[in-house]
């Protein structure tokens, strides 16, 4: 019989370690958050834990979430579901959609009570973090997040982002996964090793029970004192293993069961007939089944079905989850899957594939029903389920999907009779579409497989086909940083030949070179392709064919961008033509969006680059843009916050960045990231995050020149906080020796000049003429007199202050007044370089450069500048803290007067001692009287 105790209600045993970590971390959130991992083999105890911890927390809102497999994959965002009750729960409907603003509706999708009218599904992920991001401004928030091992790619996502979001809000993250089942290949590995390098996430892996905590949880379950040598023999078979420990003490047999799969099926083999086929039946579903679906599984009436669940729920095998059953433990569910006979397995198969058909055909409800045909040996049905699934997916842009059912109908393509019978498309064909769909989900190096073998298999007759697909592994070969792809372009043009039949093909192909030509730097070459590739297709474009139209305004955004790229204003204003020519194009106007606000980042009108960018992320969702695009306006918007002078605006942004393969885009916006890191001045973290993304970088960087010079700058500018003259002298080196780099090329003239200055002080010299010949060839581009008069004062040839109020990147800005007070204090004018540091150390500090800050404080500390001026550099917040702090207010009175946390007035009220060198808040309270009299 059972013991007095029920599982799950016995002290937490072998975990107090854990749970008081878990405790101090979220103790520890203040300014910015924390994200906790917590890992471990399967039964490991890793959900118990984490209901113990949120037990604990009494003044928190506390949301909840766990990863479902459904048999064939992850059920889509049932995690996310289930924070977004919770909240409900907690905080009510309407407190909810204040908080998630104008993007509401989209969370309807998962709680229809959040919705007013119809959302837009496709922002729906950006909605739940800016929703979460909102909610840690105003409560002490924890999100939980379980078994990551099962989650859905935008799920994934979602908790990628909430972790990066921790750097730079009050935000507590807590996710768990089971070590087990995350081997080399799976696509939770990037994720976690992304965050990993990021610095972003503390682990917590649990380890297994000692004998004596083993036999203290076995004597808790039991109810009972156990024999010595029950005891022994329960810590030998359970491998101290929290759950399989539990499952032996709760047995009372004569005897012990031999192996793991015996202790899994105890519960079960309690069970009646009818409730251990209720249990089968659930497990050929997956570790949790809707109710709809399992009732038309099983055979049986309703009350027979409603006395199965009843007695599986009381014997603690199976749980209720909403309208939903599961498992209690995924492990009882893959060993009950186990008992069934082959013929029982083929039958209950067939019945959810037949049941599921009844569904509405989602992506994922086709790719199950694939599934179940394929474990039901159809190996037709499923074929066809296959693509079906993979169709839909395409068309809901759910592009894991689509790659999923795409490599599930290749697999199955050989145990087909007639095969392209029942797709109604050649081997080749899928092939083309799976690595298409793989593209989009930015998964290159396996989308670049497929179209190597979908090319091998295409038949020569087939002439435009044939191209097209080399024009596809050449847009795959460039963006998996494996080659230019112009080789395959060329391959893709000679098969076309010059047949005007296919003009509107070449012209694509065209396009496609001209494009490559462009990101590698050759704009010359690039706008010349792109020329040719307009002429070419104006003859269909104006007859009304619509690819033909889109070729023509692409090829003028990349004539545009290319014109400009190389300091030809002229090019800024044929954007305005492009786009006029773009509308009703997705992928052109999502160039359009990406080169333009690019383009106006390089005349220095961030601002405007700015709105063109937000405006191209809006339309990229609503429009289910792909996902390479939808990271480089991230990346852009991103960019022009930094030049903007918005640094911490820029980083929160940051947790944009998606966690997937290594691609062009995302090579991108990893460089930004580690620039972003230096302005901010944390060197130590851009120093790491560079190494630990200097395999992409240089991959990427090797076929994409913007990469390649902000590389460049990166380098230098770190080396120059080494103090290493040569090294940065030899990165900056690429503005003369590459011509490729055109506008990009100025900033590393700066380097260059901080460089030969550095080596001036120590005896040495070198030539700064091919640096002057850089800006020279610019001189008309609106932002060359910023990048001049910084070149020019740091050799000591113009003053500082040339710099300070030009147009250009704000942190340089800021970088000049720093060195202009820096100047000032070398001439011996005190009160003025009091008056220039204190001003240079709040325009910094406002911008959010934080290092530039912290060195003109250091400046006028060392100079004994400090004093009563020294309340300029506090923040208008800071400012408001400090009055309070004079009226004698508490840090929990000023946190109810100014509606913010505790901790952050604790934050404040540490930032205004240093900055004031006062000892203690009466000296503070002191300073800020004298102040104001």
């Amino acid at each position: 019989m059972m013991g007095g105790m029920q599982i799950g209600r016995v002290p937490l045993v072998g975990r107090q370690a854990d749970l008081d970590a878990l405790r101090d971390e979220v103790d520890a959130v203040g300014a910015e958050g924390r994200a906790i991992v917590v890992s471990g083999d399967a039964g490991m105890g890793k959900t118990r834990l984490l209901r113990d911890f949120t037990e604990s927390l009494d003044d928190a809102v506390v949301v909840r979430g766990a990863c479902v497999d459904s048999g064939s994959g992850p059920a889509p965002l049932t995690a996310i579901t289930d924070l977004l009750r919770d909240l409900v729960d907690g905080l009510g409907v309407d407190a909810v959609r204040d908080a998630a603003g104008p993007g509401a509706d989209a969370l309807g999708v998962l709680v229809p009570a959040l919705a007013g009218d119809p959302g837009d599904a496709d922002r729906l992920a950006d909605v739940v973090v800016e929703l979460f991001s909102q909610l840690a401004r105003t409560h002490r928030l924890v999100v939980i997040i379980e078994d990551l091992h099962w989650a859905d790619s935008t799920t994934a996502e979602i908790a990628a982002r909430l972790v990066r979001r921790t750097a730079v809000l009050p935000l507590f993250v807590l996710l768990s996964y089971r070590t087990d089942d995350v081997g080399r290949a799976h696509p939770l590995r990037p994720v976690l090793g992304e965050l990993d390098r990021a610095r972003l996430l503390t682990h917590r892996p649990l380890a297994r029970l000692s004998p004596a905590e083993v036999g203290a949880l076995a004597t808790a379950v039991h109810g009972d004192v156990l024999a010595a040598g029950v005891l022994h023999d329960i810590a030998a078979r359970s491998d101290g293993i929290p759950f399989y420990v539990e499952e032996l003490a709760s047995f009372s047999g004569e005897r012990l069961p031999v192996s793991l799969r015996d202790v899994l099926l105890l519960r079960y083999e309690r069970l009646d007939d009818e409730a251990r086929r209720f249990t089968r039946v659930l497990a050929t579903g997956g570790v949790e089944v809707e109710h709809v679906v399992l009732r038309a599984a099983f055979d049986g009436d309703d009350v027979v079905l409603e006395a199965a669940v009843r007695e599986a729920v009381d014997a603690q095998v199976v749980v209720i989850r909403g309208e939903a059953y599961a498992f209690r433990h995924a492990l009882m569910q893959e060993a009950v899957y186990a008992e069934l006979l082959p013929t029982e397995r083929t039958r209950l198969h067939t019945a959810y594939a037949v049941a599921l058909e009844q569904s509405p055909p989602t992506a994922r409800v086709l790719a199950d029903i694939a599934h179940h045909w394929r474990a039901a040996h159809v190996p037709d049905r499923a074929l066809a389920a296959a693509v079906s699934a993979q169709r839909a997916a395409s068309v809901a842009s759910a592009w894991s999907t689509a790659a999923e059912a795409g490599e599930r109908a290749l697999e199955l393509w050989d145990a087909v009779a007639d095969p392209e019978a029942v797709c109604g498309m050649p081997r080749h064909e899928v092939l083309r579409r799976t690595s298409g769909a793989l593209v989009s989900a930015n998964r290159n190096d396996r989308a670049l497989a497929f179209a190597r073998e979908a090319i091998a298999l295409w038949p020569e007759v087939d002439v435009v086909g044939r191209a097209e697909m080399f024009g596809d592994l050449a847009t795959i070969q460039f963006q998996a940083g494996v080659s230019d792809g112009v080789d395959s372009i060329e391959q893709a043009l000679a098969i076309l030949g010059d047949d005007p039949r296919h003009d509107v093909q070449r012209a694509g192909m065209l396009l496609s070179s001209a494009r490559v030509h462009m990101l590698n730097g050759r704009q010359s070459r690039g706008d010349d392709i792109a020329a040719q590739a307009r002429d070419t297709a104006a003859a269909a474009a104006s007859g009304g064919d619509p690819v033909a139209a889109e070729i023509v305004a692409q090829a003028l955004l990349i004539s545009a961008t290319c014109r400009a790229s190389v300091g030809d204003v002229g090019g800024v204003a044929l954007f305005e033509e492009a786009r006029a020519c773009s509308g009703g194009f997705v992928r052109a106007m999502m160039r359009y969006y990406i080169n333009y606000s690019n383009t106006l980042m390089q005349v220095g009108r961030y601002d405007d680059a700015v709105a063109v960018a937000k405006e191209g992320m809006g339309y990229g969702r609503s429009h289910v843009a792909d996902l390479g695009p939808l990271v480089m306006i991230e990346a852009n918007v991103i960019e022009a916050h930094i030049y903007a002078g918005r640094l911490r605006e820029a980083e929160e942004l940051g947790g944009l960045l998606p966690l997937v393969e290594p691609g062009l885009y995302s090579a991108f916006l990893r460089e930004r990231l580690v620039c972003l890191a230096i302005w901010r001045g944390r060197i130590d973290g851009a120093e790491a995050a560079l190494e630990a993304a200097r395999f992409e970088l240089d991959r990427f960087g090797a076929y994409e020149y913007q990469t390649r010079f902000g590389m460049a700058y990166d380098r230098g500018e770190l080396a120059l906080a080494r103090g290493d003259a040569h090294e940065a002298l030899s990165h900056a080196q690429l503005a003369w020796e590459t011509p490729a780099g055109g506008v990009l090329a100025l900033p590393l003239t700066a380097i260059a000049a901080r460089a030969v200055a550095m080596l001036r002080e120590h005896g040495e010299d070198a030539d700064v003429e091919p640096y002057r010949a850089v800006l020279a060839g610019f001189d008309a581009w609106p932002v060359t007199p910023l990048w001049a008069a910084v070149f020019a004062a740091e050799l000591g040839e113009g003053p500082w202050t040339a710099a300070i109020d030009a147009i250009g990147p704000a942190y340089i800005r800021a970088y000049a007044r720093v060195r202009h007070g820096e100047a000032l204090l070398a001439d011996g004018d005190r009160t003025g370089a009091r008056e220039a540091l204190a001003a240079a150390a709040s325009y910094a500090e406002g911008l959010g450069a934080d290092g530039l800050a912290a060195r003109a404080n250091a400046l006028m500390t060392d100079a004994g500048l400090t004093g009563d001026a020294s309340r300029s550099l506090l923040t208008a917040r800071e400012e408001q803290v400090l009055e309070l702090v004079a009226e004698g207010l508490s840090n929990g009175q000023i946190a109810q007067r100014l509606y913010i946390s505790v901790k952050t007035v604790s934050v404040h009220v540490s930032a205004i001692l240093r900055k004031l060198e006062a000892p203690s808040r009466t000296a503070a309270a002191a300073i800020y009287r004298r102040s104001a009299a």
